[in-house]
């Protein structure tokens, strides 16, 4: 063979060892579940479902009963078109990572990131908001060189949402903005209100919202963020309002760090409850009457942190009257939670993920 001929054998070589095989995307990826256990309670169902992957998880959203997204860092974005039976990792386009994620139909949905200061493409240039119009298929990006975080997203149609945003020059703080939008998250117009969030959520019930605020008071807006109402609260003036609850526009529970108030005229008035638990862990009615409280337990061991020991869980019949209460439940450790309907729900930490239902 001459030496010419050698060099042509040689170089195709080189070129098909070079040649890529075409690269499933991110989104051909599929997960499934390789445990499964069911707990029951009196009046629900929990089972857990451990996968194959785990997602340090931020936000935790279902359209409906069968499809739903769960975000986290690193860009990851997961999503289940059968309740959670399997998963598949989407293509976000981006590594930073993701904190809030919000879908106003099966194809039209958001979700929203913190900025970071690192070495990959979308690092240093800001908060980024995704959105998607086919469902989580492909997603485009817009940069917010000013915020640091754009938090518990919410749309109410295809232009006006509103978000909880982290400014730049509240980057030494825990304070955050109201934010609405008007033209589909493309521009943020940041309210003035005296909010003081101890958590990153605003709260919805249909299209009203709240948020506590300053001096023990609730924010309350009827007309989609653009007027606010007070409401005051009971809470201690040494405390704030930890967490906040309402089942509809009038039914309402708020954590005030030493007692449990409830209201049922929109906050005119408030009562201090004899329930049995000063903290929220994933507390949900499904009516008037019947609701549940599942709390999770931690305990120093010695360590710099604490260690899970396991879930307690209060279930009520008579609307916060009376409570039962169950053992610890070792195996029980909700994490995020979101209910697309009243008598349906499901949790997502780790690997592992729970779906939560009424019996009947």
């Amino acid at each position: 063979m001459s030496k010419f001929s050698i060099a042509i054998l040689l170089a195709a070589t080189v070129l098909l060892s070079c040649k890529k095989e075409p690269n499933s995307t991110e989104n051909e990826t599929t997960f499934n579940t390789i445990d499964k256990t069911t707990l029951s309670i009196d009046g629900w169902e929990i089972s857990k479902s451990i996968y194959d992957f785990s997602i340090n998880s931020r936000d935790v959203y279902f359209i409906n009963p069968d499809i739903g997204f769960v975000v986290g860092y690193n860009g990851d974005i997961y999503k289940t078109t059968d309740s959670g039976i399997t998963w598949t990792k989407q293509n976000s386009g981006t590594t930073l990572h993701l904190h809030s994620v919000f879908f106003l139909n099966e194809n039209v949905g958001f979700v929203s990131s913190q900025t970071m200061n690192c070495l990959d493409a979308d690092c240093n240039k800001g908060s980024v908001l995704l959105k998607t119009t086919n469902g989580g298929e492909t997603w485009t990006k817009n940069f917010f060189p000013d915020y640091t975080r754009i938090l518990s997203l919410n749309f109410f149609d295809d232009l006006k949402g509103i978000a909880l945003i982290q400014t730049t020059d509240l980057l030494n703080s825990g304070d955050k903005k109201i934010a609405l939008t008007s033209d589909g998250g493309i521009n943020w117009n940041l309210i003035e209100l005296a909010i003081k969030p101890t958590y990153d959520r605003l709260f919805f019930t249909d299209n009203i919202v709240f948020v506590a605020g300053e001096n023990q008071k609730i924010f309350k807006s009827s007309d989609l963020g653009y007027t606010w109402e007070t409401i005051n609260t009971p809470v201690a003036a040494n405390y704030s309002i930890r967490n906040l609850y309402f089942l509809n526009e009038n039914e309402g529970i708020i954590d005030g760090v030493t007692n449990v108030y409830k209201t049922t005229d929109g906050g005119s008035n408030w009562t201090k409850t004899n329930y049995p638990f000063t903290n929220f862990g994933t507390l949900h009615f499904f009516n008037e009457n019947e609701g549940f409280n599942i709390e999770s337990v931690w305990a120093y061991e010695g360590g710099d942190f604490p260690v899970f020991k396991g879930s307690i869980c209060y279930e009520t019949k008579d609307g916060g009257e009376s409570w039962s209460k169950s053992d610890l439940i070792t195996s029980i450790n909700l994490g995020l939670t979101f209910f697309p309907r009243s008598d349906m729900g499901f949790g997502f930490t780790g690997s592992k993920f729970y779906s939560i239902k009424k019996k009947d």
